[in-house]
Protein backbone atom coordinates (compact mmCIF):
# COMPACT_ATOMS: atom_id res chain seq x y z
CA UNK A 1 0.00 0.00 0.00
CA UNK A 2 1.08 3.68 -0.90
CA UNK A 3 0.70 6.90 0.75
CA UNK A 4 0.49 9.28 -1.53
CA UNK A 5 0.15 12.21 1.84
CA UNK A 6 0.34 12.41 5.54
CA UNK A 7 -1.57 14.47 7.70
CA UNK A 8 -0.54 15.67 11.03
CA UNK A 9 -3.41 17.11 12.68
CA UNK A 10 -3.43 20.11 14.44
CA UNK A 11 -4.64 21.15 18.56
CA UNK A 12 -8.52 21.65 16.50
CA UNK A 13 -8.66 18.47 14.68
CA UNK A 14 -11.92 16.83 14.93
CA UNK A 15 -13.57 13.80 13.30
CA UNK A 16 -17.46 13.30 12.42
CA UNK A 17 -20.53 13.06 10.38
CA UNK A 18 -22.07 15.90 8.36
CA UNK A 19 -25.25 16.34 6.73
CA UNK A 20 -26.69 13.64 8.88
CA UNK A 21 -30.60 12.99 7.14
CA UNK A 22 -29.51 14.96 4.05
CA UNK A 23 -28.69 14.06 0.39
CA UNK A 24 -25.07 14.16 0.87
CA UNK A 25 -23.85 12.58 4.16
CA UNK A 26 -20.29 12.40 4.49
CA UNK A 27 -17.73 11.63 6.98
CA UNK A 28 -15.55 15.11 7.60
CA UNK A 29 -12.37 15.08 9.34
CA UNK A 30 -11.24 18.49 10.06
CA UNK A 31 -7.06 18.29 10.48
CA UNK A 32 -6.54 21.78 11.42
CA UNK A 33 -6.09 23.04 8.85
CA UNK A 34 -6.05 20.40 6.55
CA UNK A 35 -9.63 18.78 5.94
CA UNK A 36 -10.84 15.57 4.07
CA UNK A 37 -14.19 14.57 3.23
CA UNK A 38 -15.57 10.73 2.82
CA UNK A 39 -18.76 10.81 0.51
CA UNK A 40 -20.22 7.89 -0.43
CA UNK A 41 -20.99 6.79 -3.83
CA UNK A 42 -23.62 7.73 -5.50
CA UNK A 43 -24.45 4.40 -6.72
CA UNK A 44 -26.10 2.71 -4.41
CA UNK A 45 -25.41 -0.76 -5.81
CA UNK A 46 -21.13 0.43 -4.72
CA UNK A 47 -22.79 1.31 -0.24
CA UNK A 48 -21.85 -2.55 0.55
CA UNK A 49 -18.23 -2.27 0.14
CA UNK A 50 -17.83 1.59 0.96
CA UNK A 51 -19.76 0.51 4.36
CA UNK A 52 -16.88 -1.78 4.30
CA UNK A 53 -14.20 0.51 3.71
CA UNK A 54 -15.93 2.58 6.72
CA UNK A 55 -15.62 0.28 9.25
CA UNK A 56 -12.19 -0.94 8.04
CA UNK A 57 -11.49 2.96 9.24
CA UNK A 58 -13.85 2.84 12.11
CA UNK A 59 -11.82 -0.30 13.44
CA UNK A 60 -8.01 1.07 12.21
CA UNK A 61 -8.62 4.38 14.02
CA UNK A 62 -9.45 1.78 17.20
CA UNK A 63 -6.25 0.24 16.83
CA UNK A 64 -4.64 3.06 16.54
CA UNK A 65 -5.85 4.87 19.73
CA UNK A 66 -5.23 1.29 21.81
CA UNK A 67 -1.74 1.27 20.60
CA UNK A 68 -1.05 5.39 21.15
CA UNK A 69 -3.02 4.85 24.76
CA UNK A 70 -0.85 1.52 25.86
CA UNK A 71 2.76 3.92 24.44
CA UNK A 72 1.25 6.44 26.81
CA UNK A 73 0.80 5.08 29.68
CA UNK A 74 1.56 7.50 32.90
CA UNK A 75 1.43 10.75 30.87
CA UNK A 76 -1.96 13.32 30.22
CA UNK A 77 -2.67 12.44 27.05
CA UNK A 78 -6.31 10.80 27.22
CA UNK A 79 -9.06 13.01 25.81
CA UNK A 80 -12.67 11.87 26.37
CA UNK A 81 -13.09 8.44 24.94
CA UNK A 82 -16.87 7.99 24.96
CA UNK A 83 -16.92 5.13 22.52
CA UNK A 84 -18.66 1.58 24.21
CA UNK A 85 -16.71 -1.30 24.23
Amino acid sequence: MAFNAMWKPGRQAVAGMQGCGSANPALVIYLDPDSLAIVPPSDKAAWPEFIRLLRQIRDGSDELAVFLDKHTAGKEVRDDDTRPE
